[in-house]
């Protein structure tokens, strides 16, 4: 059960795209050096700059080491949050996006009156936008005799995208610095 944690951490730990890890700048890290000699075989702690490979992870994470080594030797640095925020991160990411597209693709099929939104290539971005839409159409009237619903939601799905998930976003912030 350890082995798997531990390679779950380091696979987090070695992934570019994983958001909940933070790079440290100008540390430093206590590496354990055994000295070899007739003398003494005491180990003693060696300063190295905080960069490793995947390999030096990973084999940290097969030879049982703690799981605090293990991010320690990386180069980033895991901070304390939440268990619900990086699930929430990974799963709203796509969602959003999809439904961005989704939206964006509804802005350029209403360019187009004449398309049968009933066939197939259009009923693919049409039947799961349209609840959406259907629900502000009452609200949003329509500006020239364009319907600018799916305007909307393409503005507020980038909002909440940019605001929870982007580069200062608060999930973000969140995983990173644990605030």
């Amino acid at each position: 059960m350890m082995n798997a944690i531990l390679l779950a951490i380091a696979a987090l730990a070695t992934t570019p795209s994983c958001m909940g890890f933070a790079p440290i700048h100008h540390a430093v890290r206590a590496m354990p050096s055994v000295l070899t000699g007739p003398t003494s075989t005491a180990t003693s702690f060696v300063s190295a700059p905080l960069e490793a490979s995947p390999v030096d992870v990973m084999d940290l994470a097969l030879n049982n080491d703690a799981v605090v080594g293990m991010v320690a030797s990386s180069s980033m640095l895991l901070s304390e949050t939440e268990a619900w925020v990086q699930p929430l991160s990974l799963v709203l990411g796509p969602f959003l996006n999809l439904f961005s597209f989704a939206m964006l693709c509804r802005i350029v099929l209403s360019w187009y009156p004449n398309a049968n939104i009933n066939e197939f290539p259009f009923n693919i971005v049409v039947w799961p936008t349209e609840p959406l839409l259907r629900i502000t159409r009452g609200s949003v009237p329509p500006a020239f005799g364009v319907d600018i619903t799916p305007v909307v939601w393409l503005g507020l799905f980038t909002f909440v995208n940019e605001i929870l998930l982007g580069q200062q976003g608060l999930l973000t912030m969140k995983m990173k610095y644990g605030i």
